[in-house]
């Protein structure tokens, strides 16, 4: 019997705290709503700087023609197409 209270008790604590924490983000959202902070939105869009990237060496991707020299492309003679049907 003693254990049934407990567990019951600790039950209604848990809905109670769990109705204050949506009454809590209830009160942020409408603060936030009828009370918006622009000065701080204004002084973090002045502090947004675009970085530079910094490459060393411009010619990460090479051409194409150095690709296809690399290639080799003596493994599709014997390719029979007939397969993929």
């Amino acid at each position: 019997m003693l254990l049934k209270k407990i567990i019951g008790i600790l039950i209604i604590l848990l809905n109670i705290a769990g109705f204050g924490f949506l009454l809590y983000m209830a009160g942020l959202m409408l603060k936030d709503r009828f009370f918006p902070k622009k000065q701080i939105i204004a002084v973090q869009q002045a502090k947004i700087k675009k970085k530079e990237p910094k490459i060393v060496n411009d010619d990460i991707i090479p051409d194409e023609d150095d690709l296809l020299k690399d290639m080799d492309l003596s493994d599709l003679d014997d390719l029979n197409l007939d397969d993929f049907e």
